[in-house]
């Protein structure tokens, strides 16, 4: 079996430090050859190059899809930057992996997700956390019990990261950017989202490091098509302190089930714990390289189509609490027809005087 020859859109930390170390390990068994890097900054996309031993370089993604006879590409740029990469992909027929969050406009990512299924190629959203041994475990524990309320707690620094990440209008919120990946684990434990509602507590102008905008706190409630209801909590609010948690629980009758990437306690007995080279990256990459070689992409997680409700509950919350907790239709969301304005962009969650 051949190669698969890769693509890459966006060279920055994400595909650098997560995905390319075990595709590079992928490359030196002979499955895939490391084809094209671009990236806007070509000094980047070429540094990047040298170090992976890509064989080309651009600064175009057009010019990179017109030259390169791939037969995937990974898509990981900032969430306000995707244009039309992942429908010339689909349109070429080229499997896309694109990274999380898909984009902060529910319209594009309809139009994105159309695009792929027509066009019938294998897809991948990079919801990593799926992949850790605990995670299937946990969804298999799960299918066993009768769930009925799941809970999340993200406490965590609000200290600056990258600039992107720490403004509201080019990120959504840490809701969307970080968030998400729990939303879309309770996901995978329970089901697709149904309803959404949320309250945030916004950030004052100049009220903590700049360049942050980011609301403190954001408190959402779900509903699943299941009738499971879950609460999701993350705050920003320990800046000057080495202190934080992480909690995801699902409460089922007779059973309290506790998922981390390494263990999964129930009613407070560790029942299984991760292998120790357990890396989800990298089976993350191997089952959307397998996918692209073999045609066959049952093996895939999340692909783009599925995972588009994993997105509609991030940003039907930002939407929601703009609008001081209106229970938000996920099927009317992504619709375009709940209510009589534009709720689809994660800038609708934005106070007016955020910025």
């Amino acid at each position: 079996m051949t190669a698969a020859r890769l693509g890459f859109v966006g060279l920055g930390h994400i595909t650098v430090n997560a995905h390319l170390p075990p595709l590079a390990a992928l490359a030196e068994k002979g499955d895939v050859t490391l084809q094209a890097f671009c990236d806007v900054d070509g000094e980047t996309a070429a540094g990047r190059a040298r170090t992976f031993g890509a064989n080309a370089v651009y600064t175009d993604h057009r010019e990179m899809f017109d030259k390169e006879d791939l037969d995937g590409v990974y898509i990981c740029i900032p969430p306000t930057l995707h244009t039309d990469a992942e429908l010339i992909a689909a349109e070429k027929g080229i499997p896309v992996m694109v990274e999380k969050p898909q984009t902060l406009d529910v319209a594009q990512a309809v139009r994105f997700s159309e695009a792929i299924r027509k066009a019938g190629v294998p897809s991948q959203v990079g919801f990593m956390s799926r992949y850790y041994a605990t995670a299937e475990f946990m969804r298999d524990r799960v299918s066993e019990r009768t769930p009925r309320h799941a809970l999340v707690q993200l406490l965590y620094s609000g200290g600056h990261i990258r600039y992107w990440t720490s403004r509201f209008e080019l990120c959504g919120g840490s809701f969307v950017e970080n968030t998400i990946h729990m939303v879309d684990l309770l996901r995978f434990f329970l089901g697709d989202i149904a309803e959404v509602s949320a309250f945030y507590h916004y950030r004052k102008p100049g009220e903590g490091p700049h360049p942050i905008n980011l609301p403190h706190v954001y408190d959402v409630n779900y509903r699943f098509e299941n009738g499971v209801v879950a609460s999701v909590t993350t705050s920003r609010v320990l800046t000057n302190v080495n202190a934080s948690r992480r909690e995801v629980l699902v409460v089922c009758d007779d059973s309290l089930l506790e998922w981390s990437a390494e263990t999964v306690i129930e009613n407070g007995e560790a029942v299984f714990e991760s292998p120790g080279a357990d890396n989800a990256f990298a089976r993350q990459a191997r089952e959307f390289v397998n996918a692209i070689r073999s045609g066959d992409a049952s093996e895939l997680r999340n692909g783009y189509p599925q995972a588009l409700n994993s997105l509609a509950a991030v940003l039907g919350a930002n939407a929601s609490a703009s609008e001081g907790g209106a229970l938000i239709r996920l099927e009317e969301f992504v619709r375009g027809t709940a209510g009589g304005r534009d709720r689809t962009r994660a800038d609708a969650g934005a106070k007016p005087d955020a910025f």
